[in-house]
């Protein structure tokens, strides 16, 4: 009878076990929650770092054009639509009409266009990306160009971004997950 008992026990922790596994498996596979995004006082700058890297190019149109990429960075950061939008126009406004920049300047554009901050990240991805490809065709005479990352951008696909501090500040979570991401490469 002792016998009996045991095995039926035992059985029934096997399949709790199981599936106990099986459920952990399902909630590991669901979207890990990020915290709501807090209005903040607009005079708190959630951008500021210790430690900053003043860039300079051999061009100098390429540099106003990478301070007007980090002020939309900042603004993201700080969650401020109007910000974002202004300061995507003045970009747009600093960029020639070339081949190579057309799509920078088009994404400015979108950017400066739009009043929602989530569509002003999904642009800010392009930004980054045509951004990049502008600071590569000229050299740094100072500073360095932080290329950052964060794997929870875009429901886990990640999404990488250019600062001037290797303290991260993310724009894609603004104060929701300020911190979340890393230096991925260091552009000298």
């Amino acid at each position: 009878m002792n016998k009996i008992f045991l095995k039926t026990i035992l059985a029934g922790i096997i399949v709790v076990s199981i599936y106990s596994c099986g459920k952990d498996q399902k909630e590991s596979k669901k979207e890990i929650p990020v915290k709501e995004e807090v209005a903040v006082e607009s005079n708190v700058d959630l951008n500021l770092t210790d430690s900053r890297s003043e860039i300079v190019f051999d061009d100098d149109n390429v540099t106003k054009i990478y301070d007007q990429y980090l002020l939309i960075k900042r603004g993201l950061v700080n969650s401020n639509f109007k910000v974002v939008q202004q300061e995507a126009k003045k970009m747009g406004n600093l960029i020639k009409d070339t081949d190579q920049t057309k799509q920078l300047k088009s994404t400015a554009k979108l950017i400066a266009l739009t009043k929602d901050i989530k569509k002003q990240r999904d642009f800010f991805v392009t930004l980054t990306v045509e951004t990049e490809k502008l600071i590569n065709t000229s050299a740094i005479t100072s500073g360095e160009v932080y290329k950052q990352f964060c794997p929870m951008a875009f429901d886990g696909n990640g999404g990488y971004w250019l600062s001037d501090s290797k303290e991260v500040r993310n724009p894609y979570y603004g104060n929701k997950m300020l911190k979340c991401g890393s230096v991925n490469e260091t552009i000298k």
